[in-house]
C-alpha cells in the first residue's frame, strides 16, 4: 500500500471535522449569537443539504481537474473559511460562511486521488485507509473540537478547524505527486445517476443509512431509557460507535475488492439484527446492566455499516471508471439524504408508536437493503 495514502486520510480527518466539530457547542453559539437553539441547529442542517445537493454537479464541473490541485484548493478553502467563521458577527453571515463550507468539501474527494495512487487490487483497501479518516474525525477530531471550545469559546472551534485544514492543505501539496485526472466529467458524467446499475447501490446506501439513523439520531434518550444512565454517561457508550467504524472499515476495506454479493447481504443482515437489538432493549425495564449488551449492538450496528462502506466505493468506482469523481459525490448526497431520511422517520415512528418501535422500523430498512443488495452487488466480478 502506498504510504501517500495516508496524507489521503488526513485530508479526509480535516474535512470531516471541520465539518461537525462546532456541533458539541452549539447552545453556547446560539447564546452567543442570540439566536434559538433549533435556529443555531441549521448550522448543521444547512451544511449536509448544500452538500448532497451541489456535490454531484460540483464533482462533474471539477472533474478533468488535476486532484492534487483540486485537493489543495478544498482544503485551503476550508481552511480560510473556518477561520473566517471563528470571527463571524451574527448568524446570517455564520449560515453563508457554511453553505461556502460545504461546497469547499464538495472539491475534497481523496477516495479518488487514493484509487489512482495503487493498482486496482488494492483500491479496496485503499479506500478503506482513507476511510478511516472520518471515523477518526468523529472519535478523535470532533472531541478534540469540542474540548478546545470548551476551554477558550466556540470560536476556537472554528480556528482549530481551519488550521487542521490548512495544514493537510500543503501536507498534499507537498507529498502528493502529480494526479492527472481520466474523469471524463460534464453533463455526461451526471447522467450517471440514471443508470440502473448506479441507482441500485445508492439504493443499498439510502437504506443502510437511513435504517442506522432510526437509532443513532436518538442514541442518547435511547441510553438513558435502557439504562437509567444520563449526562456525560451517555459517552461511555458512544464511544463503542467509533470502536465498531474501526473494526468495520478494516474488514470492509479487505473485502471490498472480492466478487460477490455475499459479503454486503451479510453485513446487512448484521446491521438489521443490531437494530432489532434496541428494540428488544428498549421493550425492557431499564437496568444498569443492559450497558453491555447496548454497547454489542452499538458496536454491531457501526460496524456493518462502515464495513460497508468501502464495498460501495470499490463498486461505485468499478462501475463508472471514467466518472468515479461524480460516482464518489452521489454516494455522499445519499449518506447524507439517508442520515436526514432515516432520522425523521424514527422521529414519525416516535411520535406515532413511541421510541421502543424505532429499531424494528431501522431493522425494516436494513432488511430491504439487503434484498436490494443481492442485486446491486450480484455482477461485482463483471
Amino acid at each position: 500500500m502506498d504510504r501517500r495514502v495516508w496524507l489521503l486520510t488526513g485530508a479526509q480527518f480535516a474535512s470531516a471535522t471541520g465539518a461537525y466539530a462546532f456541533t458539541g457547542l452549539i447552545a453556547r453559539m446560539a447564546q452567543d449569537l442570540g439566536i434559538s437553539l433549533a435556529t443555531a441547529g441549521q448550522l448543521a442542517a444547512i451544511y449536509a443539504l448544500t452538500f448532497a445537493i451541489a456535490g454531484a454537479p460540483i464533482a462533474a464541473a471539477t472533474a478533468r481537474v488535476e486532484r492534487r490541485l483540486l485537493l489543495t484548493v478544498g482544503l485551503g478553502l476550508i481552511a480560510v473559511l473556518n477561520l473566517a467563521t471563528a470571527a463571524v458577527p451574527d448568524f446570517a453571515t455564520a449560515l453563508g460562511l457554511r453553505v461556502a463550507t460545504a461546497l469547499a468539501a464538495a472539491l475534497v474527494l481523496p477516495a479518488v486521488a487514493a484509487s489512482m495512487l495503487v493498482p486496482p487490487a488494492q483500491r479496496g483497501r485503499a479506500i478503506a485507509m482513507v476511510m478511516a479518516g472520518l471515523t477518526l474525525a468523529f472519535s478523535l477530531g470532533i472531541p478534540m473540537g469540542t474540548a478546545i471550545g470548551g476551554a477558550v469559546g466556540w470560536r476556537g472551534t472554528f480556528v482549530f478547524a481551519g488550521l487542521l485544514a490548512g495544514i493537510a492543505a500543503i501536507a498534499v501539496r507537498i507529498g502528493l505527486p502529480h494526479l492527472p485526472s481520466t474523469d471524463r466529467g460534464g453533463a455526461g458524467s451526471l447522467g450517471l445517476a440514471l443508470r440502473p446499475e448506479i441507482l441500485l447501490v445508492l439504493g443499498v446506501v439510502a437504506l443502510a443509512f437511513g435504517g442506522l439513523f432510526c437509532i443513532a439520531a436518538y442514541l442518547g434518550p435511547i441510553v438513558t431509557r435502557t439504562t437509567g444512565i444520563e449526562g456525560s454517561g451517555i459517552g461511555a457508550v458512544q464511544v463503542f460507535v467509533g470502536l465498531g467504524s474501526l473494526v468495520g472499515i478494516g474488514f470492509g476495506g479487505r473485502r471490498a475488492d472480492a466478487a460477490g454479493a455475499g459479503v454486503p447481504v451479510a453485513l446487512l443482515l448484521v446491521l438489521a439484527a443490531a437494530l432489532l437489538g434496541y428494540s428488544l432493549l428498549l421493550a425492557l425495564p431499564p437496568a444498569l446492566w443492559h450497558v453491555a449488551p447496548l454497547s454489542l449492538v452499538v458496536f454491531a450496528g457501526s460496524a456493518a455499516l462502515f464495513a460497508l462502506a468501502p464495498l460501495v466505493q470499490a463498486r461505485l468506482m468499478g462501475l463508472a471508471p471514467q466518472d468515479r469523481s461524480v460516482a464518489l459525490a452521489l454516494n455522499g448526497a445519499v449518506i447524507y439524504a439517508g442520515q436526514g431520511a432515516g432520522a425523521a422517520y424514527g422521529g414519525a415512528v416516535i411520535a406515532g408508536a413511541g421510541l421502543a418501535w424505532t429499531g424494528l422500523a431501522g431493522a425494516m430498512l436494513a432488511l430491504a437493503g439487503a434484498a436490494l443488495a443481492r442485486k446491486a452487488f450480484r455482477a461485482h466480478a463483471a
